[in-house]
């Protein structure tokens, strides 16, 4: 509704104290004004009336007693903070209303004003004022709200008219009125805001230690996203600062970032990229990086690098499980067939890690997904797979390093020890020595008959000739990228050699440094390192009314105060880490449930406590024991909560899991759909229902060849029912299940670009249609449709579909209109105004509003 009003502004010097009560707030003055977001000032009233400007039209007549009318601040009920306005109005032939500070914004984009409102008596008017350059008032939008007695949300908006410079919010009650109602939470916001990073940080990646004259000096990669490219920094061990940041050119292919790094004996460093399988050349104290192509043609990923003899360096690769060597003198030679190793029947396709043993010119190649560790003899092109069968079940290994004549392979959390023998014949004897439980990947280069590795968290020291492990006591947060010895500056307190690790910590870089002659210990923050925003993996809304977000690969849980952003939208305003990756949030019953990769957990975290990690959030559900790795899908319903989740990799089958809050006791059921990942997940009336791709783990091959709908019945803990969806026009298998939502008694959801309705009742498909063509997936996906309601709106739904299309969906004639696919759309949560958000151009949240 809009209408116009002529209305007279009037700043009164003096406010009767009966009127206006004086209070000093309890929070900041509102909160900072964002870039995108249009933040109104004290928009919540903690702060007396400030920002605001009465306003009142009197009547003709000459009297002038207000009769008890006007406004004051109260504690007395709120939505937000502790204070609201209270407006009363007893006398019908006057208006009064609180204007806001008028704020910038620009004709032709359409706006949307929120407040909250308890009506006690009478109407309140909410009112959107569009305002040109000399002050005179366009146009304004008007909405009404009729006693209610409740707190309750009321929008008003309008596409600002042509000469529009600025709007301003009312909140009024008129002549005709008589009435009492709170105010509270006021809110204006365009209806397509880019909301900016939400998650990223400083956290290194790949890392390598200098050497000669750099020595001291650590080089590490920090990622980057399709936006941003990844930042090597140098950092000196010394001031603990980085003294350069280079990144890396985007020639040729772009990279995304950088899990390969090693330092050649000539001094100089080589970073190897994904996605683009790229090798980078960095000479120390230069202030840039050479591109030196594509280590092997078609492969993305450069996965490993190790130094070898007279300034060569070695590689491993991924899409076909490569080896390469590069010379500086003749370049890049790929050694032996892609992939390096294949025995018959296994799925080779990632050479994951690599070491040299420069004294017998062998290569120690961590191969898989079907895990191997390979002995590659340089000199005759013998490879020996000296992996322990204990291991061979295991899909990937984390490292492997050749340290004091033993090579150590992280695999599965453990850290294998093993002496390698090669016969006079030969022929290989592999001796494992050491299993060490409870670690981490990476071991540092040997001094004194001893490693270093952290294990249960904890620095240990690891005796080769002995096979002992001696924790130090010595607490390591975050994750060691790599181990370093350094002579530092510093020998009053760090005499000798000083073991360094550089870590991945909070999202941030730090520095580990510990010196065995006295037991010197210290984690600092390096200061100076580049922060990249992430890319965003996974978007909920919270139990608090916020809105939660994660980034891929580096993972932290990232936190947006709806309409109170800061003003630097090219960074987060709050991240909670450490957390790994989170694939899936979803929030029932006052908490937030975060599906963690890898090893398939969830966790439980309760916003009104603080974030302390292992307490809140706490892990609830870990799968790794089942071969599952990623989640996919959260659900809750009869005091449970159900995670759906993906194999490991080279793993097809996934597995649906259940924690039961009454007995505290988690039910795995693996393979409860044959041979298909749960990637979707809807409770109604008593009983699970969930969908399934038949995509499996990372490089797997499917064995099956079409999605099912299945019932999962929490009492007895068994699948009661599996459906197989309605054939196509073209006869075509879907092959995923990608939404469940529960939706007036039947569950909706899309399966590639079809949309389908199941009516359980009846146990069939009430309605199947593709919507979106464009939608398909020959293998299957891990995850693509989002599908929400918003009591606002309670004749559509909305969703994201194909990284592309943002639309609602009328209910009854099951109508799609497209509402933005220019730039992408992925994922969507609703605030609980009814706000969408969702992630567009890989890193940047954004939010519809209407």
């Amino acid at each position: 509704m809009v209408k116009r009003t002529k209305l007279k502004l009037l700043l009164r010097r003096a406010v009767p104290t009966s009127i206006v009560s004086v209070m000093l707030a309890s929070l900041v003055f509102g909160y900072p004004a964002g870039a995108a977001d249009i933040q109104t000032d004290n928009f919540s009233f903690e702060q007396n009336l400030n920002g605001w400007t009465p306003v009142t039209d009197k009547d003709n007549g000459n009297d002038q007693d207000d009769q008890g009318s006007g406004f004051r601040i109260s504690s007395e009920s709120s939505t937000d903070g502790t204070y609201s306005v209270m407006m009363v109005d007893n006398k019908k032939s006057r208006a009064y209303g609180l204007e806001s500070r008028k704020l910038p914004v620009t004709a032709g984009t359409t706006y949307i004003a929120y407040a909250d409102v308890k009506a006690l008596s009478g109407e309140g008017e909410l009112h959107l004022r569009f305002y040109d350059a000399a002050g005179s008032l366009l146009d304004e939008a008007v909405a009404k709200t009729p006693a209610a007695g409740a707190w309750s949300s009321v929008q008003a908006s309008l596409e600002a008219p042509s000469g529009t410079t600025d709007a301003a919010i009312l909140l009024y009650t008129d002549k005709t009125n008589t009435g009492t109602a709170y105010w509270d939470r006021v809110r204006i916001t365009q209806s397509f805001t880019n909301l900016g990073v939400q998650v990223g940080g400083a956290a290194p990646l790949g890392s390598t230690f200098g050497n000669g004259g750099n020595q001291d000096k650590i080089y590490s990669v920090i990622t980057g996203n399709a936006n941003d490219l990844p930042i090597m920094q140098v950092i000196d061990a010394d001031s603990e600062h980085v003294t350069t940041s280079v990144t890396l050119p985007a020639t040729g292919a772009r990279p995304t970032g950088v899990w390969a790094t090693a330092t050649a004996t000539d001094g100089n460093v080589y970073l190897g990229a994904y996605t683009n399988g790229r090798m980078y050349k960095y000479e120390p104290g230069s202030s840039s990086l050479t591109d030196l192509g594509q280590a092997i043609p078609g492969e993305s990923y450069v996965y490993d690098l190790a130094a070898g003899r007279d300034g060569k360096v070695y590689g491993g690769t991924y899409n076909h499980a490569g080896f390469f060597q590069y010379d500086p003198a003749s370049g890049f030679t790929t050694i032996g067939s892609k992939p390096i190793y294949a025995p018959p029947g296994r799925n080779i396709t990632y050479t994951r890690a690599l070491a040299y043993d420069a004294v017998h010119d062998v290569s120690y190649l961590a191969v898989g997904a079907n895990a191997s560790l390979v002995r590659y003899d340089h000199a005759t092109g013998a490879k020996t797979d000296i992996l322990p069968a204990a291991y061979s079940n295991i899909t990937l290994a984390g490292a492997v390093e050749y340290e004091g004549d033993r090579v150590f392979l992280s695999i599965g959390g453990y850290i294998v020890v093993m002496r390698v023998d090669a016969q006079p014949d030969g022929s290989v004897v592999t001796t494992e020595e050491a299993a060490i439980t409870s670690t981490t990947p990476r071991v540092s280069p040997a001094r004194d008959g001893s490693v270093y590795l952290i294990k249960s968290g904890k620095l240990a020291r690891y005796d080769i000739a002995a096979a002992t492990v001696t924790s130090l006591e010595k607490t390591v947060p975050g994750r060691v990228q790599r181990f370093g010895w350094v002579t530092l500056e510093d020998q009053a307190n760090y005499p000798g050699e000083t073991l360094i690790a550089l870590c991945s910590t909070n999202n941030e870089t730090y520095l580990m440094k510990y010196n065995p002659q006295n037991g010197a210990f210290r984690m600092a923050r390096v200061e100076g390192s580049p922060r990249i925003p992430g890319a965003i993996n996974s978007i909920g809304a919270g139990p608090d009314g916020n809105i939660y977000t994660s980034a891929y690969l580096t993972g932290g849980l990232g936190l947006y105060r709806p309409f109170a952003g800061d003003a630097n939208d090219g960074q987060p305003e709050y991240v909670y880490a450490p957390i790994s990756q989170v694939d899936k949030i979803e929030s029932f019953n006052g908490k937030l449930y975060l599906g963690v990769y890898p090893g398939g957990q969830l966790h439980e975290y309760d916003p009104s406590q603080p974030w302390s990690p292992g307490v809140n959030p706490k892990l609830l559900i870990s799968t790794s024991g089942y071969d599952q790795d990623r989640p996919k899908a959260i659900a809750y319903g009869d005091n449970r909560v159900f995670m759906g989740t993906t194999g490991k990799t080279g793993a097809r089958p996934g597995a649906l899991s259940v924690y039961d809050y009454a007995t505290g006791t988690t039910t795995v059921h693996k393979n409860i759909v044959v041979d298909q990942s749960i990637i979707a997940l809807a409770y109604q009336d008593g009983k699970l229902y969930g969908g399934t791709t038949i995509r499996g783990g990372l490089e797997s091959i499917p064995s099956q060849t079409e999605a099912k709908l299945f019932v999962y019945d929490p009492v007895s803990g068994t699948k009661t029912a599996e459906y197989s969806l309605p054939a196509t026009p073209s006869g075509k298998k879907l092959t995923a299940i990608t939404e469940l939502i529960s939706v007036e008694g039947k569950l909706w959801g899309f399966a590639e670009g079809y949309l389908f309705v199941f009516d359980p009742a009846t146990a069939s498909f009430d309605y199947m249609e593709e919507k979106f063509a464009d939608v398909t997936y020959a293998a299957g996906t891990y995850r693509d449709a989002d599908l929400v309601s918003v009591a606002k709106d309670p004749e559509h739904l909305y969703g994201t579909i194909g990284n592309k299309y943002l639309f609602k969906l009328n209910k009854a004639t099951k109508a799609v209109t497209v509402l933005q696919s220019t730039g992408g759309a992925d994922m969507l949560a609703a605030d609980k105004d009814g706000n969408l958000y969702y992630r567009k151009n890989d890193t940047a949240l954004w939010r519809y509003s209407f």
